[in-house]
């Protein structure tokens, strides 16, 4: 039974970080695929770089204080950009 206590202690003193790091990374991954997922269907819907960047840049309840770049509108395109 000593054993296996031991044997837990060192499984929980590394494992936890270990999850914790992983987790992390695959959040932030999760959460670039979904924001590259939005982007190109707001391209493929003919939507205009400022309107991308002003979507993208707004966060839930909050207003953007900053001045964004004015970008010029994007020329029509013949096919969503997959």
């Amino acid at each position: 039974m000593a054993d296996m206590t031991g044997l837990a202690a060192v499984v929980m003193l590394f494992g936890i970080p270990i999850i914790a790091v992983v987790g992390h990374y695959a959040y932030a991954a999760f959460k670039t695929w979904q924001e590259t997922g939005l982007k190109r269907d707001m391209v493929a819907r003919g939507y205009t770089a400022q309107e991308i960047i002003e979507v993208v840049a707004a966060r839930r309840g909050s207003k953007v204080t900053a001045d964004l770049p004015n970008v010029p509108p994007a020329k029509p395109i013949k096919q969503p950009a997959y």
